[in-house]
This record gives C-alpha cells, sequence and structure tokens, in this order.
C-alpha cells in the first residue's frame, strides 16, 4: 500500500453527491449544497468556505478498497485550476515522484523514452525476467512470457525497451477499447485479478455523480465512447517512489465543462506493483471566493483484504486521506 499514489492530480472516481442534473445552460450547483450533500456538517462547510482544507468520508465499495475524500476553497477560478491540473501540478509538487511523461495516443516507444529502471536498474530488470503469477509484479500472463522470453542475464536496457512496448501496448488497448481492453494481472493458480473490473466496482459506487454530471458519470462508464464537448483527455506514465519501492503507473485523464463546473476524472489503469488500480474525480466548482474544490478517491489494494481487513482498510484510507491532504496543502500554495 502507498501513500503518495493518489497525488498525480486527479487520479477516476469518487462520490461527488450533489442534487438535479446539470447542464452548459443551466445554473452552476451552489458549493455549500454540493458540501452538504455529501455529508459535511455545517461547521465542516464554514471551515471550507474559511480557507481549510477538510477531509470527508468515502465509504468503500469492495473489501480491496481505499477510500479519501477532501474538500477546500482557493482563490482563483475554475479554469485556472483546470489549466493547471492539464500541466501535471500534482505530478511536479510530488517528492516521491521520479519521472513522468505524456502520450498522445495511439503513442509510439518514444513516448516512453525517458523511462528507465533507475534506480537498481540491474536488480529491477532480473525481477522482470524472473517474474512469475503472484508475484510482487503486476503483469499479466503473456507480459510475463515476453519477459521471461529475454533470459536471465538480459541486459537491463533490453528490459526497459521490454517495460515500454508493454506499457504501450496497454495504453493503446485501453485508449482503443476502454476498460474492456486492460488485461488482468496474472495471480497463483491460475488466478486474476482485474483492474477493468476494480474500476468498474468504483464507477458504479460513484452513481451519485449521475445526479450532478450524467455526461460524465456515463463517459466512465463508456469510455471510449460518448464523451461530451469540450472534452479534453491526457495519458501519462509516472515512474514514482512507493515506500521505498520504485513504481510505474498509466494514468488517463479527462477533463470535462459542465457550464461553469470542471470535472476532472482520472484512473490509474495499470500499476507496476501495490495495488492494482485508482479512480477519482474532482470538482471545480465556482464560488464567490474563486473556486471550491472537492475530491474523492477509490484505490484497489490486496494488501487490505484477509484477517483484520475492516481495521487495515480504516487505518489505510486514513493514511491516504493525511498525504493528500499534505499534497494538495502543497498544491494550493501553488495556486493562490
Amino acid at each position: 500500500m502507498r501513500d503518495r499514489h493518489v497525488l498525480r492530480f486527479v487520479i477516476g472516481v469518487a462520490l461527488i453527491c450533489c442534487f438535479g442534473a446539470s447542464n452548459a445552460a443551466a445554473e452552476p450547483p451552489e458549493a455549500g449544497v454540493v458540501l452538504a450533500g455529501l455529508g459535511l456538517s455545517p461547521d465542516e462547510i464554514a471551515q471550507v468556505q474559511a480557507g481549510q482544507l477538510v477531509r470527508w468520508t468515502v465509504p468503500s465499495a469492495s473489501e480491496r478498497e481505499l477510500t479519501a475524500g477532501i474538500a477546500f476553497e482557493v482563490p482563483v477560478s475554475p479554469a485556472k485550476l483546470v489549466a493547471d491540473s492539464k500541466e501535471g501540478l500534482l505530478f511536479r509538487v510530488d517528492p516521491s515522484m521520479i519521472g513522468f511523461g505524456v502520450v498522445a495516443p495511439p503513442g509510439s516507444p518514444a513516448d516512453f523514452a525517458k523511462l528507465t529502471l533507475a534506480p537498481d536498474a540491474a536488480k529491477r530488470a532480473a525481477q522482470y525476467v524472473s517474474a512469475r503469477p503472484g508475484g510482487d509484479l503486476n503483469l499479466s500472463a503473456e507480459e510475463i512470457a515476453a519477459f521471461q522470453k529475454l533470459g536471465s542475464g538480459a541486459a537491463p536496457a533490453a528490459v526497459e525497451a521490454q517495460v515500454r512496448s508493454a506499457l504501450l501496448a496497454r495504453l493503446q488497448a485501453y485508449a482503443t477499447k476502454g476498460l474492456a481492453g486492460i488485461a488482468p494481472y496474472a495471480h497463483a493458480d491460475g488466478q486474476t485479478r482485474s483492474p477493468a473490473d476494480e474500476l468498474r466496482t468504483a464507477t458504479n459506487a460513484a452513481k451519485k455523480l449521475e445526479q450532478f454530471a450524467p455526461a460524465a458519470f456515463r463517459l466512465l462508464q463508456t469510455y471510449p465512447n460518448g464523451k461530451p464537448p469540450g472534452t479534453e483527455e491526457i495519458f501519462r506514465w509516472s515512474h514514482f517512489d512507493a515506500h521505498g519501492v520504485p513504481t510505474i503507473a498509466l494514468t488517463h485523464s479527462l477533463i470535462v465543462p459542465d457550464g461553469e463546473v470542471w470535472l476532472v476524472l482520472q484512473r490509474q489503469f495499470y500499476v507496476s506493483t501495490g495495488y492494482n488500480a485508482e479512480q477519482a474525480v474532482v470538482a471545480f466548482l465556482p464560488s464567490q471566493k474563486g473556486t471550491v474544490v472537492v475530491y474523492g478517491n477509490r484505490t484497489s489494494t490486496d494488501q487490505i483484504t484477509g484477517f483484520g481487513g475492516g481495521t487495515k482498510r480504516t487505518l489505510g484510507s486514513k493514511v491516504l486521506a493525511s498525504q493528500l491532504e499534505s499534497m494538495f496543502e502543497k498544491a494550493r500554495a501553488k495556486v493562490q
């Protein structure tokens, strides 16, 4: 379980609750109504409107899910925050980040050229070529076979090339087929873990989002189909340190305008180790002082299942929320 994985700005499904659908011609939802619908108390809403960062509770939808919610107000416009998110603001302020890059579909090997297995490239290359189902690395059966084919003596450069090839193939499959294109991770005894199923669970748990932004909710269900007018999307690879373990992820961000409200939907549809997938939503709601930001995150990990799972989920979600709060405070300082 890692602490800062959610901090690659707005990663794909939260429970942003509001009442009544909105559209481009409608009045934007009043931020206080949204916060009340999320379950924030009048005191907590007052804290948000006074400039404080407040955590809110996102119920878990499965035994593998860690959740966190954050709400705060900043004195800049929604459009300014959207521009910052496009530039990868949280990627840039995250001290655990080793490197990241943007990929324009359909993508090419050149888009991953700066991705290496450093630090400890030789050790990490050996882990890839010796990978087995159920091991530390999240790989499909086909990916495991491709790495094993390189042989135990493969040079790190050859393994890095295969890593880039596997990532490109995953990105292209997802961009073309959506959740249906995500290959499952091979587990022991012929079992698998499907990131697509984990993301569907997160999407279904965000049903209340449909009342607030039906087009954005449908897009989560049907991507790559059904993109609302004005939608922008960004694919990134990222390489970061998670509790001392270098981790690689593929992230898809969808930026959806809805009148004066902006929604950023984000999915980590591949993660190399530590957890399965992640989905979050951030809403930028115009307010008298600027923008109220409402963020929620759902992260799937097998590390909180089994004996004591409930306690693990509670503690893990608290850690997640704490680290989110720290990172958002740094990002908030950058835009004020």
